[in-house]
């Protein structure tokens, strides 16, 4: 890991970036460890730059603490392997065909949604000398990538004779676990069904992994021996409802948010009454006011619907607002692709290079992630993992 006084120095190199708390995602860890006992395994999901937070240092950081790292395919699970984690990975979505062969000799646990991949893994394997973990993929409802419920026995006895396979795992997904109860108990039933006939039929499958973050905390049926930890990892919640059913239940339970993103000023100065503001003159100063430069646009991730929308009267500021010296400061004018203009008037000594806040704390306020995704019509899965991942993260203790 780089030293932390190295990355301090490394990341005035830039004028955007994002510093992320170890300790808070540790602890999130640690309270889902709690409510789920010792004898269930976590499954850290580290997929798509481990939502925004950098996959290779979260995983460096949780591996110590987990037997298990999920990943969304072959390409993230080698890059792992390439920074020397060696920690059981299993791709959570799609294989590449020409890293299949790499996946295998590097002990990969992979997917199965269908009987043409399997009997291809088993080829590869074969010629490898080589048995490959696989998790037979269940669609009990989500209807994206599975095997459909009622077909699965019989798939799952053909691919159980499948030479050089090792059938490890059994898993499916929840459409709506964050706000459909019901419907949760229904693919939950689904799943249930196939075990039932699966230890009917003899066949020993060692892993059941169904409960994502939302699950985990309300339906504890969907544990099975093996529980997949995503968005709540990083100290956000699935749902607001989700969190009201948790915290009814586990009045101690906690997330930390893992995440600030921070920008700096690059220019500040006074513009008069009536003077335009941005592309397409969106705003028009209604008064003079004191104006500050950030570096951070929609290359970066700060998304253009914050910008202030286009009205008659031109004075409208935008739904955005950064952190100034603990103060809320509205956009003002479009987002552009690498900068964005607010309005700093009642924040006193303003400077060129003073650090803002996009998403985090500063002082006493926050502008949170569930803010901005609400702001932009998203989810906050979306705003974290649209921060560009070329910016530099800094992890601190």
């Amino acid at each position: 890991m780089i030293n932390i006084y190295y990355q301090l120095i490394f990341v005035k190199m830039y004028n955007s970036w994002v510093e992320i708390s170890q300790s808070a995602i540790l602890h999130n860890l640690a309270q889902y460890k709690r409510i789920i006992g010792s004898k269930v395994a976590v499954m850290p999901i580290v997929k798509s730059n481990a939502y925004g937070h950098g996959m290779i240092e979260v995983a460096k950081l949780v591996a110590p603490k987990v037997k298990w790292l999920g990943v969304v395919n072959l390409a993230e699970a080698l890059e792992l392997r390439r920074n020397n984690i060696r920690k059981r990975i299993f791709v959570l979505s799609y294989v590449q065909p020409n890293l299949l062969e790499q996946g295998i000799k590097q002990t990969i646990e992979l997917p199965v949604y269908g009987l043409q991949f399997a009997k291809e893994v088993s080829r590869v394997d074969r010629k490898l000398r080589k048995t490959a973990k696989i998790h037979i993929k269940i669609d009990t409802g989500t209807s994206r990538l599975g095997i459909l419920a009622k077909d699965a026995i019989n798939l799952i006895k053909k691919v159980n004779q499948l030479p050089n396979l090792k059938i490890e795992g059994i898993w499916s997904h929840f459409a709506a676990s964050e706000e459909n109860q019901k419907y949760t108990k229904f693919q939950l039933d689904q799943f249930n069904k196939i075990l039932d006939k699966l230890d009917q039929s003899g066949i020993k499958i060692p892993y059941k992994h169904f409960a994502c973050s939302a699950a985990t905390l309300v339906n504890k049926d969907s544990h099975f021996n093996l529980i997949r930890l995503g968005i709540s990892l990083y100290g956000l919640w699935p749902s607001e409802q989700i969190k009201k059913i948790t915290l009814k239940e586990y009045y101690w339970f906690r997330l930390k948010p893992a995440l600030i993103w921070k920008a700096k000023i690059i220019q500040v100065k006074e513009i008069s009454k009536g003077i335009k503001v941005g592309y397409g003159c969106t705003y028009a100063a209604p008064k003079r006011i004191k104006m500050a430069v950030v570096a951070a646009g929609y290359w970066e991730g700060y998304d253009r619907h914050l910008s202030n929308p286009p009205t008659t009267s031109f004075r409208r500021a935008g739904k955005g607002e950064i952190l100034v010296a603990g103060k809320r400061c509205p956009v003002i004018g479009r987002v552009c692709m690498n900068l964005t203009m607010v309005d700093v008037s009642k924040v006193k000594n303003v400077k060129s290079g003073e650090e803002v806040v996009l998403l985090g704390k500063q002082g006493r306020e926050e502008v949170s992630v569930e803010e901005l995704a609400e702001k932009i019509g998203a989810i906050n899965y979306e705003v974290v993992d649209r921060i560009n991942p070329l910016l530099q993260r800094i992890y601190l203790k």
